[in-house]
């Protein structure tokens, strides 16, 4: 019966799950290509070190991005569900019954998800190994070994990743009191900071900023990024669950004379601070990750002079480490983009009621253009705090100088391309929930 009701409300919510396995079906195809290379290097014994090494490095921290990303899409879609469970609730279903649900639906899409994932996963495997034999890290012939290991790392972890969300996001409705259900239904922006969101969020500050100053004493070579990189991702996602925070000054704007348009989009933002929060999670993350890992990588290139020599780790790796990064920042955006389109498509009912309150179409989207500027303008603001994390020790065991090395047009195009990619993903599909008639969108689900 339980399983019946899910697929059935999977079916009824399919566009609003999408979201969530799209993102699964990336993430488990970016861990499957470390598994693949992880378990290559165990069962071959072909430069073993190096490609056990490789994936425990790199690997470890993708693991705590993909995590976050599945945890921050699946979470963000139970959420705008919030108000459907705390009528469940009200209609006598019982905590166990709500969580219950809950799990089976999003097993439900993640299973085709991930095993989406784990063929474009081996691939890419397959393009990294290939790098690494022409760079002359691996020897040659050596073939990516995609087995039970590989499968388990790859599809396991956005598995669980997954039904760990919905345990969490699902335990605030099924302990909603039935008679309180409904008034409770939205969050107030009193709670956007919960206790355990501000302890792991401070608690991933302490150690991001640990590994910042580990770096420090770390002696000058390939193993360098094995803190630098972790250091800025822990930092990432602690500012991410403390960004409910970084929200609240908004308020300062909301009767700032500053036009009706901009008073109403700051009043949003500050009253909706935790769903403000979870769009910007993901952004923060693209920002700290592409604008670190990309100086920390044009800081090894600029101690190199001349052509490289063999021997050199770290000469030879770059190029692999640049398909790395590139592979790690289209999973961000992946993330960012299909958070903010279902993000905005949820709004439709909110449209509806400013469009019936005389708004019209254009009042509506100057207010939603202002919305992620500002969701873009903090996201950018924090991710930059968690790149330095990554680039400032990291440059100074380099090169003595806290700042990075390389040239100040990338910095800008990362921040450029936030906004940008905020503004495509949100403006257009507010267009389209806007093509709805106001008293149509107030029943939309």
């Amino acid at each position: 019966m339980m399983w019946k009701l899910a697929f059935l409300t999977v079916r009824a919510h399919l566009g609003s799950h999408f979201a969530s396995a799209a993102v699964m079906t990336a993430g488990t195809a970016l861990l499957t290509a470390f598994a693949g290379l992880l378990e290559t290097g165990l069962e071959t014994g072909h430069s073993a070190g190096f490609l056990v090494m490789l994936p425990a490095i790199l690997g470890g921290w993708t693991v705590a991005i993909v995590a976050f990303g599945v945890v921050s899409t699946v979470s963000l879609t139970i959420q705008h569900r919030e108000q459907e469970l705390a009528l469940l609730r009200s209609i006598a279903a019982t905590p166990r019954q709500i969580r219950q649900s809950v799990v089976l639906e999003t097993v439900i899409v993640a299973l085709p998800a991930v095993a989406a994932g784990l063929l474009p996963g081996i691939a890419l495997g397959t393009v990294i190994l290939g790098r690494l034999v022409d760079g002359g890290l691996v020897s040659a012939p050596t073939e990516l070994n995609a087995g039970g290991l590989c499968v388990a790392i790859g599809a396991g972890t956005s598995l669980l990743a997954a039904i760990g969300a919905a345990l969490i996001s699902s335990g605030r409705a099924a302990s909603i009191p039935p008679v309180r259900a409904l008034t409770e239904a939205t969050p107030s922006p009193a709670r956007s900071l919960t206790r355990i969101r501000a302890i792991s969020g401070t608690g991933l500050l302490v150690v991001g900023l640990s590994l910042a100053t580990a770096t420090l004493f770390m002696a000058n070579g390939p193993l360098l990024s094995s803190t630098a990189g972790p250091a800025g991702v822990a930092v990432a996602v602690g500012l991410a669950l403390l960004s409910p925070a970084a929200v609240r000054p908004v308020r300062w704007f909301c009767d700032a004379r500053i036009g009706a348009t901009a008073r109403l989009a700051a009043r949003n933002t500050h009253t909706r601070a935790r769903h403000s929060a979870n769009v910007a999670s993901p952004l923060i993350l693209l920002v700290g990750i592409a604008a670190g890992t990309l100086y920390m990588q044009s800081t090894e290139d600029s101690t190199h002079r001349g052509p490289i020599v063999a021997g050199d780790v770290s000469g030879q790796l770059a190029p692999v480490n640049y398909l790395i990064v590139i592979m790690i920042i289209g999973f961000s955006a992946i993330v960012v983009v299909n958070t903010l389109v279902a993000a905005t498509r949820r709004r439709r009912r909110e449209f509806g009621l400013l469009r019936l309150s005389a708004a019209t179409r254009g009042q509506v989207l100057r207010m939603v253009t202002v919305e992620a500027v500002v969701t873009a303008t903090i996201a950018v603001v924090l991710g930059t705090v968690a790149a330095a994390a990554t680039t400032v020790p990291y440059s100074l065991v380099k090169t003595g100088s806290p700042i990075a090395s390389g040239p100040a047009w990338m910095y800008l195009a990362i921040v450029v391309g936030a906004f940008v990619l905020v503004v495509l993903a949100t403006v257009p599909t507010a267009v389209g929930a806007l093509r709805i008639r106001p008293v149509d969108a107030l029943s939309a689900a």
